[in-house]
């Protein structure tokens, strides 16, 4: 079968080299664009095409995560190798095209409940891109257009902004390979909001003092604030400077995420203030003069006085990371003394969800239910306060730093759907303080 392997640094620059016995030697040279994704055959057969899309999309396009094209042509060149497909056989005949039939199958994973509409979109629109490109690229060439392996067409998509009603709708550049996503937010195949019942918020305060002390920050945190994972991996010490009191409250406060002032590496690099309970603010201040945190900090300063020296064993992710923490130094950091990563968060949710499990309860949420678990008490709160309606989204949209009104307005329509969930963000407060009254035993 067709494997993905990801490569060590990739060079932009190289130097060939002849030796003596008349054998060439590839040495890099400069550029180092990182780790790349690379695509082989069941036959270790190097896959050209999709491999050099990889290396476009990394050294010229600048994109820093290509784990969902990788995933989608792994996909798809898998598929083409259980069909005995050519990748650039395109027959004038739809049905007899690889890219239609990878569509078919895809919508029969979701038919079988093995995979979701928004993936199997998102697949597609990967296979879409991949193929423009080898096309301006010349590694596929149309003669008729009864040979292209798509059809491109224009769709009108209606506007959701605050300007909607000047320009209701707008037009986007598609393909008739798209898979619609239902728009229903209740469908099985789109992951609703899943935040945290109550009781589902007691069994986690039953469990969480187990825990390491960095697990207990990082949950706290995205249920306090509802920071995304990446943000709590990345949260630095500049960003707890920034603290300044609310007028209106004497017990929260608010800090400022921004990846090139205080070193939070946000969602599209916005910039932002989160609110933070004075409690916990206290608790993030003890922890980072603590000598369980400075000692691991010796250990990440030792790995940055490296970066100066050739030839050194840091991969080029992991030495950016360390680049930006010579500047904002990280709260979170490994035993080992590397600043914490949402991967390794992830993991250790993922053994703390076990034991719950084990333990013999429910309890099937994801780290990143902690973060609507945050909008939808903070939002009936804000309800309850008696602010208006347009306000308090206005409120939590900055506050979550989402990039559509759409996305905070589903809170509202969950709330309306679930009574169980209009209780007052107060109740939120108490279990944290709960949990927290563990660090002082």
């Amino acid at each position: 079968m067709v494997k993905l392997i990801h490569s060590s640094s990739v060079f932009k620059k190289t130097n060939l080299q002849i030796h003596n016995n008349g054998s060439y030697h590839c040495l890099p040279s400069e550029h180092n664009i990182g780790s790349l994704p690379t695509l082989f055959s069941q036959d270790g057969i190097f896959l050209c095409e999709p491999n050099s899309y990889f290396f476009y999309l990394k050294a010229i396009k600048r994109a820093k995560d290509l784990s969902p094209s990788s995933r989608a042509l792994l996909k798809y060149y898998q598929f083409l190798e259980d069909e005995r497909l050519e990748w650039d056989h395109t027959p004038p005949i739809k049905r007899l095209k690889p890219t239609y039939l990878f569509r078919s199958y895809l919508l029969k994973l979701v038919k079988q409940d093995q995979l979701a509409y928004s993936t199997a979109n998102a697949y597609m629109n990967h296979v879409k891109n991949f193929y423009l490109w080898t096309m301006h690229e010349r590694y596929l060439t149309i003669n008729r257009e009864q040979e292209a392996p798509f059809k491109i067409e224009f769709v009108q998509v209606k506007s959701q902004g605050m300007l909607a009603h000047i320009h209701p709708t707008f037009t986007v550049q598609a393909s008739d390979l798209r898979i619609k996503v239902p728009k229903d937010a209740n469908s099985k195949n789109i992951r609703p909001l899943s935040p945290l019942s109550r009781d589902s918020l007691f069994l986690l305060t039953r469990f969480l003092p187990q825990e390491s002390e960095e697990l207990r920050l990082q949950v706290l945190i995205s249920i306090d604030t509802g920071m995304r994972i990446e943000e709590i991996a990345t949260l630095t010490l500049e960003a707890l400077d920034t603290a300044t009191a609310i007028a209106e409250s004497e017990h929260r406060f608010e800090i400022l995420l921004c990846p090139r002032t205080t070193g939070v590496q946000t969602k599209f690099g916005k910039t932002r203030h989160v609110e933070i309970s004075a409690q916990l603010l206290h608790l993030l201040e003890d922890y980072k003069t603590s000598e369980r945190r400075l000692s691991r900090v010796n250990k990440l300063n030792e790995k940055i006085k490296q970066l100066p020296l050739e030839n050194h064993w840091f991969k080029q992710a992991q030495i950016e990371v360390l680049e930006r923490c010579k500047s904002h130094e990280s709260l979170f950091i490994s035993q080992q003394g590397n600043p914490a990563s949402s991967k390794s968060i992830e993991s250790r949710w993922g053994e703390f969800r076990a034991k719950i499990i084990n333990a013999g309860a429910t309890f099937s949420h994801r780290f990143h239910d902690l973060r609507s678990t945050y909008g939808t008490y903070r939002l009936n709160d804000l309800l309850e306060a008696k602010l208006p309606v347009a306000d308090s989204m206005e409120l939590l949209m900055g506050w979550m730093g989402h990039n559509n009104e759409s996305t905070t307005w589903k809170y509202l329509k969950f709330l309306k759907r679930k009574e169980a969930f209009k209780v007052k963000f107060g109740l939120l407060d108490s279990i944290i303080h709960e949990a927290l009254e563990s660090y002082d035993d």
